[in-house]
């Protein structure tokens, strides 16, 4: 009896270790699983609290820096995952600038802002400045991309059309003379240009043969589709007809189109009635699709509204209840709108898509199944989005989705399925990026790779970011200062550090990512210099030396003018005045001049007197030239010789005549003749005049101008600097 009881108790234990042990599973599993759930989806939210200029976010783009951008009324604003970077400045453009739209130019590295009055200018990353393109109010705006650089066209009030885009740092702004109807743009960047008096490639150009009866166009590839009343017309880039294909009978009511698009190798084209599609390649005419129309209004299915078009060729059909009943085919120009909002569409990956309307909240679209996950706000903070006024979608470049909302700022959504996608292992492929510097609390945009400062502001602290949005809250920073840190600091999720008092010099910052914390990225590099004290820069010190030498040299003025005169006088040479009388009566005063003193003044008549009418202006000893030197002395007199009285001739033609460069020139003429060409030119000319005044009886204008000289006041005065009287008293002499 006592054994069976004993092994009841020992079965009673065991099974209450096994349900405790279900139990505690059970609670593992469920915190695992909540965990997960979490995982599912990272939230983060931007406001104006968290530095955007205003919670209405109208439009979002990212370049290919991999920031984001979004504009608000009250402001532009660049996004780098950890801060927001705005333009506070009132003298900058950017400040306060009311936005609506924004695109990115790849090529260019600039970015074009719009505002409601039309294109506002285009914005250049490399110097952060704003270029302004102020037409009138345009009525549309069409743009498109080709190899990477944007390109516009733009209606003006007269109907004219203005093409705008980037060209070596400039608005590059032409007008096309016609009313334009309709803009197309191929996959090489050719513009169709429909007009009234028809089809124009390139806008620029003579119209395409038999384009005057176009009603539609749109393209495919690098080719144009045109439909007329009769027939298709293909042209290809040589603006000349490929293919010319009539109705046939049962397809006439094509002439009726009300739209046109091209989907695949179709062109498909919609009546009130029914769609044809035409096959581009083979010039088959078909009516594949049950898509009908009437009166502009798109017939549905199962009586849902159509809610938007995303630009390649799939429409959602929306039912009551907000799920996705069919993904058809419709051109844009039957998409309806919302509350004077166009839906946004976007693409998260190959199979999903993030659809929006302005008042409906967001939806996740699996294109395979045509099911969708709708996420609407109810008020509550911790729904997924807290406002169901979407104007914006973007989908970067590391698969999160940003969500601007009408009232609540920005969602910035990280989805499982997509952050699997992101790099998560490859920690040396992130690039680090320094997104600004602040000196001395002023935050500056980085727009070079050097930035030079006063030694006053030497305080900076620079900000950096990896640009990974889905992995940002996960990356670590280190960074150095070389000549500064010995080695790498940081390691930790901060995203700036502050060097106080830096001293003057070439201070190089180095910053690299990482997310293990053992591979680390690529990393990036920005120069600060940090100039000299005024006092020890070489202006200031040669400034200071002149003073002091003017100092010094007043001082001596001082001592010996006024203080101790007579050292100035017993100084000054004596000169004793002899007093002869002359025949006549009258009487002379000579002064006794020291011997050496009169050698010297017999030398300088003597070099005076080599400068006359008959000596040659190459003065210069032959004993002291070399063979070479000889020759070319030999060869400048020619020169001068030949071309004396040629007006023409200039130390330019002169340079040219001795086959040498104007520095190789100058060189040479200074070591054979001790002058400047200009000075030999000179001194030739003068000498040929004083020639031109004994030997021949020209008057003194005729004489300057056969010397080349234009001037009288000129020629006057260099001939009395050289012969020390003027041309008139020179030709006394004779």
């Amino acid at each position: 009896m006592f054994g069976y009881w004993q092994k009841s108790a020992i079965f009673a234990v065991l099974a209450m270790k096994r349900s405790m042990k279900v139990f505690y599973t059970t609670i593992v599993l469920l915190f695992v699983t909540t965990l997960c759930g979490q995982a599912q989806t990272g939230i983060r939210y931007l406001n104006k609290q968290a530095g955007l200029t205003s919670n209405q976010v109208t439009t979002l783009e990212q370049d290919h820096h991999g920031y984001i951008w979004a504009g608000t009324a009250n402001g532009l604003n660049r996004i780098d995952g950890h801060e927001v970077f705005t333009w506070d400045s009132p003298k900058h453009p950017l400040y306060n600038l009311p936005v609506r739209a924004i695109e990115a130019d790849k090529e260019g590295n600039c970015l074009w802002v719009f505002t409601p009055a039309g294109l506002a200018g285009c914005f250049l990353f490399d110097t952060n400045q704003l270029l302004p393109y102020t037409p009138e109010k345009a009525d549309s705006l069409f743009r498109y991309h080709h190899k990477g650089r944007l390109y516009m066209w733009q209606y003006g009030s007269d109907k004219r059309c203005n093409r705008i885009r980037l060209n070596k740092g400039k608005l590059d702004v032409r007008t096309f003379p016609h009313e334009v109807l309709d803009i197309c743009t191929d996959e090489d960047g050719g513009d169709w240009l429909m007009t009234k008096e028809g089809i124009y490639l390139n806008g620029f150009e003579e119209k395409l043969p038999a384009s005057d009866s176009v009603t539609r166009m749109t393209t495919y590839r690098n080719l144009c589709l045109a439909l007329t009343p009769r027939e298709v017309i293909i042209y290809n880039h040589s603006r000349r007809i490929a293919r010319r294909t009539p109705f046939p009978t049962g397809y006439r009511s094509a002439s009726q189109c009300m739209d046109l698009a091209a989907w695949g190798d179709q062109l498909l084209i919609f009546t009130p009635e029914r769609t044809i599609s035409y096959h581009i390649l083979d010039g088959v005419f078909t009516a594949p699709s049950n898509i009908q129309l009437r009166g502009g209004q798109v017939l549905p299915e199962s009586g849902a509204t159509v809610y938007a078009y995303d630009g390649r060729g799939k429409l959602l059909r929306l039912g009551n209840d907000g799920t996705v009943c069919t993904l058809q085919l419709m051109p844009q120009e039957v998409a309806r709108q919302l509350n004077g909002q166009f839906p946004q569409v976007v693409a998260l990956d190959a199979t999903t898509e993030a659809f929006s309307t302005y008042g409906n909240g967001l939806h996740l679209l699996d294109l395979k199944s045509g099911k969708s996950t709708h996420h609407r706000s109810q008020g509550n903070t911790k729904d997924l989005i807290r406002d169901n006024r979407i104007g914006a979608l973007l989908t970067d470049h590391s698969g999160c989705l940003w969500v601007a909302t009408g009232q609540m700022g920005i969602a910035c959504l990280q989805f499982s399925g997509q952050a699997e996608g992101a790099d998560s292992v490859a920690s040396p492929s992130l690039q680090t990026h320094i997104t600004f510097v602040s000196v001395d609390g002023e935050s500056r945009l980085i727009d070079t790779d050097e930035m030079e400062l006063s030694y006053t502001h030497n305080n900076v602290e620079w900000h950096f970011s990896c640009l990974d949005y889905a992995q940002v809250n996960a990356v670590r920073y280190q960074y150095r200062l070389a000549g500064h840190d010995s080695t790498w600091q940081g390691g930790t999720h901060t995203n700036k550090v502050l060097y106080k008092n830096l001293p003057s010099g070439r201070h190089s910052f180095h910053v690299r990512a990482s997310l293990d914390g053992v591979h680390w990225g690529a990393e990036s590099t920005h120069v600060v210099i940090i100039g000299e004290p005024w006092w020890t820069q070489w202006p200031a010190m040669l400034s200071m030396l002149v003073l002091f030498l003017a100092i010094g040299l007043f001082l001596y003025l001082i001592v010996h003018r006024f203080i101790h005169p007579e050292r100035a006088a017993g100084n000054a040479p004596y000169h004793p005045v002899q007093v002869s009388e002359e025949p006549g009566g009258e009487k002379s005063h000579e002064t006794s001049v020291p011997a050496d003193h009169q050698q010297e003044v017999s030398g300088q008549v003597s070099d005076d007197s080599t400068e006359d009418g008959g000596q040659a202006p190459l003065s210069r000893e032959s004993s002291q030239l070399t063979a070479k030197d000889e020759r070319f002395r030999q060869l400048l007199e020619t020169l001068m010789e030949e071309h004396i009285e040629d007006p023409e001739f200039n130390v330019e033609e002169f340079a040219a005549c001795a086959n040498l460069k104007r520095t190789q020139f100058y060189t040479k003429v200074k070591r054979v003749s001790g002058l400047s060409p200009i000075e030999l030119l000179r001194k030739a000319h003068l000498q040929h005049a004083a020639r031109l005044l004994l030997d021949t009886d020209l008057n003194i204008d005729e004489v300057r101008e056969r010397c080349g000289f234009t001037n009288s006041t000129t020629f006057y005065s260099y001939f009395k600097q050289q012969y020390g009287m003027t041309p008139r008293q020179y030709r006394q002499q004779k």
